[in-house]
């Protein structure tokens, strides 16, 4: 029985890839004019991106992604963090993860070890960009089945709070 559903998976495979692609492009598209709160994650090799496509560095190599999820970071200039941005996304029912691992030295095992036997773990240098990526990326789905409906709202949601947080809000003021 499992062979015969995975036969029958793998003929969807095609399809699933598709769908991540253009679900990717629909959320990349979506918000490509708030690239002043925040970074989009672009596959190895890429310079940028813009709704024609990626643009390549000159080593020739290029990928087409099957996007498991999108990579979105608050950027430290913007009035809101991702922890706020996830709150209100959750409240809206988007779900959102973190980046997969963040910093794994701050991970409770990785604590655990260091604590118990520091010997064990040979850290070279800090790690700012992995604290970087742990406190402001987060994932929203590539789903393929996602409907248009669905990432057009999503895409709504968040333009909604990224622009009502274009000003630090000052109080008293009046």
């Amino acid at each position: 029985p499992q062979a015969a559903i995975g036969r029958v998976q793998i003929r969807r495979l095609p399809a699933f890839i598709e769908a991540r692609k253009r679900n990717w492009e629909t959320l990349r598209l979506g918000l490509a004019d708030l690239e002043s709160m925040f970074d989009f994650s672009l596959p190895t090799h890429a310079t940028s991106w813009s709704p024609e496509g990626f643009h390549w560095d000159n080593t020739g190599c290029r990928t087409t992604c099957s996007w498991f999820g999108f990579l979105l970071r608050v950027k430290p200039s913007a009035h809101f963090s991702r922890a706020d941005l996830a709150r209100h996304l959750d409240r809206h029912r988007i779900g959102t993860r973190m980046l997969f691992g963040g910093n794994l030295l701050k991970q409770p095992v990785f604590v655990g070890i260091r604590q118990e036997t520091p010997e064990s773990l040979r850290v070279v240098g800090d790690t700012p960009g992995a604290d970087r990526l742990m406190d402001e990326a987060l994932f929203l789905g590539t789903y393929p089945g996602l409907t248009e409906d669905m990432l057009k709202r999503e895409i709504a949601v968040i333009r909604d709070f990224a622009t009502s947080h274009l000003e630090p809000m000052s109080i008293g003021a009046g």
